[in-house]
């Protein structure tokens, strides 16, 4: 969907520079690597520096193959379709070691030898066929060697193909990493995460035709991309300021399938850095293991995942949206435990629905979006028969979020132990809060121990169902209790507004 462009921005296609003379406004121009609409952090960070005087442009992927623009407050969304060469190149053209130079070049030459080898046999029967019909004995002996060769030719194109599935699996497996490193500082990373080759051909041009003072790389898969396009504007002669926002703490986080993406994200992270002038991150600790790893002059600035409250509390003329325990269609009585976010394996959310038979009358709702995950979830509360008291229900928008899960009656965390997981507080916990939820958490280092010190919930050893139905059954048991410490300053020291002096210091600092 193309999306009109933001009031008094340049039209689609025109040029992208500042203006000149004494009404120009300083230019900051934000990249992420997804799409934008999902991302609350990226946009709460745009619209925030926007409304602090900066001409801002947020840069995205569209979804489709055309370029996208809209507004978000006064700054500017540009989403720009990735051509995916890379990344199809390398999906179809793994790296070849013994296995990849005896199969098939490509997934696409494999599947080719593969239905070749079938329309074959096909006709093979036809020829078959019809030498029994002419009672042809030539015909018949002639099919008969061509059938031998025909199942020769089969295990051999079978070897091939497995041999290419062999080589395309390992082609970002520890050997290949190793190997990929040992080419370069940025741990090989343009040979086994192409998508980086694309976001730089899609979003390089349109950074220089910005010309931003400041650039803010959102996450590990921009800092490069941001880092080269702002060497390429000062070698032209226009100075500006690079910005690296670490959503994550990478040498902590694993992708499922892809083994090299840790390896080569970190080293990616360890090159870069060091040029970025300014680094922003999502908690202390985070900010601590930073400087330590890669040695900087600074501590990173912190600037939490926290909500953004000033539009609730100043309300909404927007369509009337049900809070969570109406669109689970549940009455005010009824106890019900809330969970937002992203849903995956290593989110545990299946010890919460293995908690449920031992919660009697207790519901629980997922704001989240559909994935094989969220079926497995929904497959394991039809086992345990309390399908009825699991409720799935579609995200909202971030602004609306906090009202919506307001109507709970206990927010959860259930995540299992991971180096990335202990490190932060993840943005549901800071929108449980602004909602006023008591809480069940996993014994996360970071989570267990904030929700200890703040007397707001209770802890549970993570992925232990009866541990977890037992601290439900005390939250439920005394909500007042662990509601009592909201009356203090808590929420005003956890909101996105709290978090913007910060940001804004780190941009006036750099380019006053």
């Amino acid at each position: 969907m193309s999306h009109p462009a933001a009031p008094g921005g340049p039209a689609a296609g025109a040029p992208e520079s500042a203006a000149t003379g004494p009404e120009r406004r300083r230019r900051a121009v934000m990249v992420v690597g997804n799409f934008v609409d999902g991302d609350s952090r990226v946009q709460k960070t745009a619209r925030s520096v926007a409304e602090a005087g900066w001409d801002v442009v947020l840069l995205g992927r569209a979804r489709g193959v055309t370029r996208e623009e809209y507004a978000i407050g006064p700054a500017r969304v540009i989403r720009l379709p990735l051509r995916m060469t890379a990344q199809t190149f390398r999906r179809d053209h793994p790296p070849r070691g013994v296995a990849g130079r005896l199969g098939y070049r490509s997934g696409e030459q494999a599947r080719m030898r593969v239905d070749a080898r079938r329309a074959l046999r096909a006709d093979l029967a036809v020829e078959r066929r019809l030498a029994e019909l002419d009672g042809d004995l030539a015909a018949r002996l002639r099919v008969t060697g061509l059938t031998a060769v025909d199942r020769a030719r089969g295990y051999w194109i079978e070897a091939r193909r497995r041999l290419y599935d062999r080589s395309a699996a390992r082609a970002g497996g520890p050997t290949r990493t190793r190997l990929a490193v040992g080419l370069g500082r940025d741990g090989g990373a343009w040979l086994t995460q192409p998508q980086l080759v694309d976001f730089d051909a899609a979003f390089a041009p349109v950074i220089a035709e910005l010309a931003p003072d400041l650039l803010h790389a959102h996450d590990f898969d921009t800092i490069g991309l941001a880092t080269r396009a702002a060497l390429k504007l000062r070698a032209s002669g226009h100075p500006v300021k690079v910005v690296y926002d670490a959503h994550e703490y990478i040498a902590g986080w694993e992708r499922p399938g892809d083994p090299a993406f840790r390896p080569a994200m970190a080293a990616q992270e360890r090159k870069y850095i060091r040029l970025a002038d300014g680094v922003v991150t999502v908690s202390d600790t985070i900010a601590g293991l930073l400087a330590d790893d890669h040695g900087l002059a600074e501590p990173p600035t912190v600037v939490c995942n926290a909500p953004t409250v000033a539009e609730l509390a100043a309300g909404d003329d927007a369509e009337p949206l049900p809070d969570v325990r109406e669109a689970a269609g549940l009455g005010p009585d009824v106890p019900l435990l809330v969970y937002s976010g992203m849903t995956a394996p290593e989110r545990g959310l299946d010890t919460a629905v293995a908690a449920l038979p031992a919660l009697p009358g207790v519901h629980l709702a997922m704001v989240t979006a559909r994935n094989p995950y969220v079926d497995a979830l929904e497959a394991q509360a039809t086992g345990l028969g309390v399908a009825d008291r699991l409720h799935m229900l579609p995200y909202v928008e971030p602004r609306r979020l906090v009202a919506h899960l307001a109507g709970g009656s206990v927010g959860v965390v259930t995540s299992l132990h991971s180096p990335n997981y202990e490190l932060s507080l993840p943005s549901k916990y800071y929108e449980y809060l602004n909602a006023r939820l008591p809480l069940v958490v996993s014994d996360l280092r970071t989570v267990g121990a904030f929700t200890r010190e703040q007397g707001i919930g209770e802890v549970y050893p993570a992925g232990d169902p009866a541990a977890f139905a037992a601290a439900v059954t005390t939250v439920l048991a005394d909500r007042a209790r662990y509601t009592k410490p909201y009356a203090g300053d808590l929420l005003d020291r956890n909101t996105w507004e709290a978090q913007v002096p910060a940001l804004l210091g780190l941009y006036e600092r750099l380019v006053p």
